[in-house]
């Protein structure tokens, strides 16, 4: 009986080391390691520029004006464009922002 016994556990070790050998065998394949392309490049062509019109000295000057209204901001730029129609927007946020530091050299 024992050797039936030694015999079925070294059949079903046998059996077992097989299966781990089949599993690996036939397991999913690593990934090949990915190339440096990144996702979609047709999309990544240039760096993404600053928006000029929301940047900058003056116009966080308007806006510190403004006390933070953006729209009210807005509204002073494009009073000023319709004023000078030749004038373009960084222009006018510019001299916005120089009438705004007269004012306040002359009040003070």
């Amino acid at each position: 009986m024992t050797v039936f016994l030694i015999l079925l556990a070294l059949l079903g070790l046998g059996a077992g080391l097989w299966l781990l050998r089949h599993h690996r065998a036939h397991s999913k394949p690593a990934a090949p390691p990915r190339e440096a392309v990144p996702y979609a490049p047709q999309t990544q062509v240039r760096a993404v520029e600053a928006q000029s019109h929301l940047t900058g000295a003056a116009f966080g000057q308007l806006l510190k004006a403004a006390h933070g209204d953006r729209q009210r901001v807005e509204q002073w730029i494009v009073a000023e464009q319709r004023h000078d129609p030749l004038l373009r927007r960084d222009e006018a946020i510019e001299r916005l922002a120089r009438r705004l530091e007269r004012r306040a050299r002359e009040t003070a």
